[in-house]
């Protein structure tokens, strides 16, 4: 069985397998950038890095710098490659007072400071048309174009001006010849580039690029934060349904609680939720949010049915109190292998699965502890994705390891799992698997973290669910 330290140990097991990524998504760099704050490195440095780094290879290139920059981070840290140069015209695409981030805003402060005295000139605009005279000139002669116009936030069809000016610059990069484009991180759009000075890892979307270090740790590639939750698909729709349906399939003679537990968490999320039991659960289940599926018997039964009302669904969540015993082994198998949408498989299902005939598809998602992971068999590390509960959960499958470092000592009492189960289900109707587990581990644990904090371990599993929004408010 596992010891108190394991947790590390299989961590750094499951690592050694998977190898490190030597590519990553630009949404994947932006969870990284928000995770190495959750670890404590400071943003005003790691910008600092960035523009410095940029400003490095680019220093003793002949011509005019001419930096074109967004009102985001990226913007930021072209700012900061002006301040080095010291002697460059800054454009920026937008307004100072829209500038977003804390970070963006002071370092563009500091331009302006700068800019008095003559080395650094500074222009805001709403429209192209407002640099007409900029791109005049930029038809002949020696020129470095700096791009910070967007980084790995960038997504979808490029707004105005980012789009117009993109066009400008793609027509004057095929005039002249002697004209050097150089992105930060990421090309905006499909601006042709000479170079990309990207940061910490290459990108998938990057052409031509070279990779600096900026001191961002490896660990924030390894820890569930802040920045994952971030990434998540959590739209308020003000339509029925469309923030996600989730079905509870669960209870039994024995246990009444743990589908409800699991459908409550999932109802702080999405806008819809079923629940699918036995008659001598539903009859207990007291809360009109819930849609109520009663089968007969004592156990879940009826695979058929089931799987009609299933469909319906975006996610089913399956094992929450169901029991051990021959019926359930039947119908959790035969449910499973005729399901082909988004599963959550937790608790007692776990136990009951014929893992020889299993398909570790990727759209599945397992909740273990300890003792109910030595019952999932495979013989390499599966498609599906494995949230193995523990003092630090360990969230894995075939592409990606992470280590979530959030809950205490009062997440022991029963119920806890079920509510973890639940808001996996709930994130996961929108979202892809991976990233669903991490966060809804991260999320329930934070919730508790707070919840310690004001009552100690004095706090039960419905505090924990009541705790949800908050936790989401945060990233607000």
């Amino acid at each position: 069985m596992f010891r108190d330290d394991d947790e590390i140990k299989i961590f750094y097991e499951i690592k050694e397998k998977i190898g490190e990524k030597e590519v990553i998504s630009p949404k994947e760099m932006a969870i990284i950038d928000e995770n190495a704050e959750y670890l404590g490195i400071n943003r005003l440095m790691l910008m600092e890095n960035a523009g410095r780094a940029v400003y490095e290879e680019i220093k003793d290139k002949e011509g005019e710098f001419i930096i074109f920059c967004g009102v985001g981070n990226n913007g930021g840290d072209g700012f900061v490659v002006a301040r080095h140069l010291n002697k460059a015209t800054v454009i920026l695409l937008g307004k100072e007072d829209e500038i977003k981030t804390y970070e963006a805003r002071e370092n563009f402060k500091i331009l302006k400071n700068l800019s008095i005295f003559g080395n650094i000139k500074i222009r805001e605009i709403r429209h192209v048309n407002e640099i007409c005279d900029i791109f005049e000139r930029l038809k002949e002669g020696k020129y470095i174009i700096i791009d910070a116009m967007l980084g790995t936030g960038q997504r979808g069809e490029l707004r105005e001006p980012y789009k117009s000016v993109v066009s400008e610059l793609n027509k004057l990069k095929e005039r002249n010849k002697e004209l050097f484009i150089v992105s930060v991180d990421v090309e905006t759009g499909d601006l042709k580039i000479d170079l990309t000075v990207t940061f910490h890892k290459k990108k998938n979307l990057n052409k031509n690029a070279i990779i600096k270090d900026i001191g961002i740790p490896k660990e924030a590639e390894w820890i569930v934060g802040f920045g994952d939750i971030k990434a998540l698909n959590l739209i308020e729709n003000k339509h029925k349904g469309k923030n996600g349906k989730v079905l509870i399939i669960g209870g039994s003679k024995d246990y009444f609680g743990a589908p409800i537990l699991a459908g409550l968490a999932a109802l702080k999320i999405v806008d819809i939720v079923g629940i699918l039991s036995v008659d001598k659960v539903i009859r207990k289940i007291t809360h009109p949010e819930f849609i109520l599926y009663s089968l007969e018997g004592d156990y879940v039964n009826n695979v058929d049915y089931a799987l009609e009302v299933a469909d319906g669904y975006d996610v089913v969540v399956i094992g929450n109190g169901l029991s051990v015993n021959e019926k359930t082994k039947d119908f959790v198998n035969e449910f499973i292998n005729n399901y082909e949408k988004k599963l959550v498989i937790d608790a007692d299902a776990i136990k009951v699965i014929n893992y020889h005939k299993f398909d570790f598809r990727e759209d599945v998602i397992f909740t273990p502890h300890k003792k109910e992971f030595n019952y999932i068999k495979f013989s390499s590390i599966p498609e599906s994705t494995i949230l193995l509960k523990g003092k630090k959960d360990i969230i894995f499958n075939s592409k990606n390891v992470k280590i979530n470092l959030t809950g205490n000592k009062g997440m022991t009492k029963g119920g806890t799992g079920d509510v973890l189960a639940g808001l996996t289900g709930a994130i996961f109707a929108k979202n892809d698997p991976f990233i669903s587990a991490c966060s809804s581990a991260f999320i329930n644990g934070y919730a508790a973290d707070l919840l310690l904090k004001e009552k100690g371990s004095y706090y039960t599993p419905i505090d924990i669910i009541n705790k949800i929004p908050n936790v989401l408010r945060l990233i607000k």
